[in-house]
C-alpha cells in the first residue's frame, strides 16, 4: 500500500519554511518501522518559497 504525506510543520509561526531536521528525523523513524520512502516533492507558494513538502512513502510488504 503506498501513501501519500504532507508535511509542512514549521519551527515557528514566523519561520519561512517548514523545519527540516524535524523532517529528516520523522523520515529516519518511518523508514525504521520498515516504510519505503519512494519521492519527495517541494511543495511552492505563490512567491516561490517552499511551503511544504509531499512525501510518497510505500508499506512494508507482509
Amino acid at each position: 500500500m503506498k501513501k501519500v504525506v504532507v508535511f509542512d510543520q514549521k519551527k515557528s509561526f514566523w519561520s519561512d519554511g517548514p523545519d527540516l531536521d524535524l523532517l529528516n528525523s520523522q523520515i529516519q523513524e518511518m523508514e525504521s518501522d520498515g516504510w519505503k520512502l519512494l519521492s519527495v516533492t517541494a511543495n511552492t507558494h505563490l512567491l516561490g518559497g517552499i511551503a511544504s513538502f509531499t512525501l510518497l512513502i510505500e508499506s512494508p510488504s507482509k
